[in-house]
């Protein structure tokens, strides 16, 4: 499964609200930043849109994890 589908499947099922999307972002300690997943406005094929302070657009291939609660939901291979 891609991390599309994963988020989708949350999204309709049981809501992004608890989980945390984490994405390379070069220049944040480790290159990780953890998005959290109420703050997930829309989810696309090849991007998703969240909104913090403004509106942010990543591209689904920085996606490195989904997780919820203390699970990962979905990892990037080779990380």
């Amino acid at each position: 499964m891609r991390a599309y589908d994963i988020l989708g499947k949350m999204k309709w099922k049981d809501g992004l609200e608890n989980c945390r999307i984490i994405i390379r972002h070069r220049g944040e300690p480790g290159d990780e930043k953890r998005v959290a997943g109420c703050l997930i406005n829309e989810i696309k094929r090849s991007y998703l849109v969240y909104k913090e302070r403004e509106e942010v657009v990543i591209p689904m291939h920085r996606i490195l994890r989904i997780e919820s609660d203390d699970s990962i939901l979905w990892k990037k291979s080779g990380t």
